[in-house]
């Protein structure tokens, strides 16, 4: 199984087996451990490494628990992902999470690419065009790709919308190869 296969297999897991509410917090400690992680390589590879156990592993985790006052989901999902060895894939599985909760929640995240900083107007202008065609609440993340020409690229979901001036050109190309 591949990072993003195991990541939905947990996500689902996780958001199936607690509460609704608790998703958000659950979501932010597994973010907190994915920072400790990368903040304290000896962590890193007591946990993801195959020098340990599962069994060491477990009682390592066991006795770190405490100390980081997680939830009782956040825990047992953590020591779950420890000790199947998939940790490699923390960070899919956040992501894959917070993707599930939104979609529950009717809400998405559009990433604006443009080749400039989108004004407050603009962007809630574009906000209310994807909310209508999505019927989704839309929270808009800017991005600045200096390489465009002109236009943006919109990403919603698996949904691209691409009405950049090098987009055009890239399908004006296209269309002349043939």
């Amino acid at each position: 199984m591949n990072k993003n296969q195991i990541a939905k297999k947990y996500s689902r897991a996780i958001i199936g087996s607690v509460g609704i509410s608790d998703i958000p917090k659950i979501i932010q400690e597994f973010k907190s451990f994915s920072q400790l992680l990368d903040a304290n390589k000896q962590l890193k590879l007591l946990f993801a490494g195959k020098i340990f156990t599962e069994a060491e592993k477990e009682k390592a985790f066991n006795a770190l628990e405490p100390l980081l006052k997680f939830n009782a989901g956040t825990g047992k999902f953590l020591r779950l992902i420890i000790v199947h060895g998939h940790l490699s894939a923390l960070k899919e599985i956040i992501e894959a999470s917070i993707d599930v909760y939104n979609e529950r929640q009717k809400k998405a995240t559009a990433i604006v690419v443009s080749s400039v900083k989108l004004d407050k107007k603009y962007s809630g202008r574009l906000k209310s065009a994807l909310k209508r065609m999505t019927d989704r609440e839309i929270t808009v993340e800017n991005r600045i790709d200096e390489s465009l020409l002109g236009g943006f690229i919109v990403k919603v979901g698996s949904t691209i919308f691409d009405s950049s001036v090098k987009g055009q050109l890239r399908l004006l190309r296209a269309e002349l190869m043939r």
